[in-house]
């Protein structure tokens, strides 16, 4: 992925209506406009479904539900092609009528055949109580991991409390560098430096609240991305950040 080996980013949010289903969405599109290979995996089983959020829930396309049988050596190409599309963006997601899924096995083998494939995979992960066995996995072996938090008091303290979580990891299985994207502005007294002093993680990015993106999700729309959105912004920033060609440095420095 240019310069940098970007090729497993999982994306957590720090508490409820953190806006980290948007930003794996947006950071998706970001690095399939900037490398051409990306898939969104929804792995946020207490979630409303990103398909729900994309505007996608119609579109034809393999969900967790028909991939329980796939284990072993999967095609990813084969799975790709099986896969709905949000724009250019292949997706991975529960199906609103059946908001779980697959087993750990499943979850991994699929997101390996995605991998070999030469996809970069943005894993839209849940909140730590509700990690599984197969989230820690991908968490342990991701490139990059991404703690999207309101710049709020309660945004800041679900921040330190994933950091934490992050922190009893194994890391011999090369986790890579864990920052922060801070959404909306502060009411208050937080900013980004109180936040990155009590998580000791660094902020890779601030995106402004979206007003139209609630009117845009009951349109089944979906987030708006284009270059000039918030959100399309937000996503080429990111994806800049992560196959920058200094981004394998900084990961080593961690």
């Amino acid at each position: 992925m240019g310069q940098g080996t970007t090729a497993l980013v999982a994306v957590v949010g720090a508490c409820g209506g953190a806006g980290a289903s948007s930003v794996a969405a947006a950071l998706a599109h970001g690095l399939r406009r900037a490398r051409g290979r990306a898939v969104l995996v929804d792995l946020d089983a207490g979630g409303h479904g990103v398909e729900v959020l994309l505007g996608v829930e119609d579109e034809p396309g393999a969900r967790w539900p028909e991939l329980a049988g796939a284990r072993g050596d999967v095609d990813g190409r084969d799975l790709l092609a099986a896969l709905p599309r949000w724009g250019a963006v292949p997706v991975l997601s529960a199906s609103r009528l059946s908001p779980t899924t697959p087993g750990d096995d499943v979850v991994l083998d699929v997101c390996s055949a995605l991998l070999r494939a030469g996809e970069a995979v943005v894993a839209d992960l849940p909140r730590p109580g509700a990690w599984t066995s197969a989230a820690r996995a991908l968490l342990a072996d991701a490139d990059d991991v991404i703690v999207v938090a309101p710049s709020t008091l309660p945004g800041a303290a679900g921040a330190v409390a994933v950091s934490r979580a992050l922190a009893g990891l194994p890391t011999d299985a090369g986790m890579g560098r864990t920052r922060l994207v801070l959404r909306g502005r502060a009411p208050g007294r937080v900013d980004a430096a109180d936040v990155e002093a009590v998580t000791g993680l660094d902020v890779l990015a601030r995106v402004g609240e979206d007003r139209a993106l609630a009117a845009a999700v009951e349109r089944g729309q979906g987030p708006r991305v284009g270059r000039g959105t918030r959100l399309g912004r937000l996503g080429a920033q990111l994806a800049d950040a992560l196959t920058s060609p200094g981004a394998d440095a900084q990961r080593r420095r961690r």
